[in-house]
């Protein structure tokens, strides 16, 4: 498994292996199905470098209209 590193976004929460993720330094973390739970549904977590553009969820294609 990968390992990115992450640090909470100010006024929320995050915990790994029963501990807080800070919200001061990046820590490194496993990239998981919890921690891209954490990332994309809650937005609990920042994502370090490049990988925070792929972290990020991308909003779903328009609709398509039908004639």
């Amino acid at each position: 498994m990968a390992t990115i590193y992450v640090k909470a976004k100010p006024g929320r929460v995050a915990y790994h292996e029963g501990r807080k993720i800070s919200h001061d330094d990046f820590v490194p973390v496993p990239d998981s199905p919890y921690i891209r739970r954490l990332i994309n549904h809650w937005e609990d977590l920042e994502v370090q470098g490049d990988t925070a553009q792929t972290a990020r969820r991308q909003p779903p294609p328009p609709p398509r209209e039908s004639n």
